[in-house]
């Protein structure tokens, strides 16, 4: 019975999902998620990823569970900003540029790495869509990412991403411009721009 009310507090948490590691730290061990699971009071979604039976699987806040380091980032970053019509079809991250990633990571994501000292520069939250906080970067980092990548970005959503960017009320040109001049990409952010706004 302490089993079903432990989890019924982690799954309302968590929105309808747990990890692995917050169960063992609310004092449930693998062998009594393994039997939760076997009753069909839980679900496992991921490895070390625990949903309520029949609950949606939020996959943007499974993999950051399982890698707390990523950041989402540009094409999954606008996606979560609401700049872009497009849903990502591979995640889009951001790692230090000494992490090691999975395979199972490298197979859901499309991976970005960066210095050690920038990868925290414009970090914020936002929500999954369905429900969870997850973490990923401002607006205005994001469209100095696309822009950096713009060799590995479509160019129509990098136009449509700006299009929004421009007419969106709560726009920080600083912000922007401050983030380009650290990106050394001032120029070609000018050069978009001009056009736009």
């Amino acid at each position: 019975m302490a089993d079903m009310v432990t989890v019924q507090n982690l799954l309302s948490q968590g929105n309808g999902m747990f990890a692995a590691s917050q169960a063992t730290e609310a004092g449930l061990n693998r062998q009594q998620l393994a039997n939760l699971v076997k009753s069909g009071v839980l679900e496992r979604a991921e490895r070390g990823i625990y949903i309520s039976p029949g609950g949606l699987d939020d996959a943007l806040y499974w993999i950051q569970q399982r890698a707390k380091k990523i950041v989402y980032s540009h094409e999954t970053a606008l996606f979560l900003h609401r700049m872009t019509s497009r849903t990502p079809i591979r995640y889009s991250i951001t790692v230090p540029s000494s992490y090691k990633a999975s395979e199972a990571l490298k197979n859901f994501c499309k991976i970005y790495y960066i210095r050690q000292n920038i990868i925290d520069m414009g970090k914020t939250e936002q929500s999954s869509g369905m429900g969870h906080s997850v973490v990923t970067y401002d607006i205005e980092r994001t469209l100095c990412d696309i822009i950096r990548s713009r060799n590995k970005i479509d160019i129509q959503i990098i136009i449509e991403a700006l299009k929004n960017y421009a007419r969106s009320k709560t726009k920080d040109l600083h912000r922007l411009y401050m983030y380009a001049e650290k990106f050394g990409i001032e120029k070609i952010l000018y050069h978009y721009l001009e056009v736009l706004l």
